[in-house]
């Protein structure tokens, strides 16, 4: 059973760890996933009926999200994935990216948006 909540938190953390290390590669990696499973957490847990969730990873599934969180009580996150610079440039494929396809500047924005999407998610960050 998928667990969006913990994968969230374990993967910000892990990012935490990667991203104080220096390997901003890893550290960008495990921040997108933490943003992509708070947004589904957050999706997950709107009321209103049985939704199947979209088998799809950032940035693909932006465009499922604000569709569902469009006009709802969660105008925070509505509003942060909305932004055009939500996410950008991320993607799931950068775990094959070669290293020096990374770099602080890029991870750290990585880390706010995915820290922010965890507070709008209601995650306890």
């Amino acid at each position: 059973m998928d667990n969006f909540k913990q994968s969230a938190l374990r993967w910000f953390n892990d990012g935490e760890c990667l991203f104080k290390a220096t390997r901003y590669g890893g550290a960008s990696h495990a921040f997108g996933i933490a943003a992509e499973c708070a947004l589904k957490h957050a999706m997950d847990n709107l009321p209103g009926g049985e939704r199947e969730l979209p088998y799809k990873h950032l940035p693909e599934l932006i465009d499922d999200a604000k569709r569902w969180f469009s006009g709802r009580t969660s105008r925070g996150l509505y509003q942060l994935i909305n932004s055009q610079s939500y996410m950008a440039e991320w993607s799931i494929g950068n775990r094959y990216w070669p290293d020096n396809s990374f770099s602080q500047e890029a991870s750290e924005r990585f880390r706010d948006h995915a820290r922010r999407t965890c507070m709008a998610a209601d995650l306890g960050i």
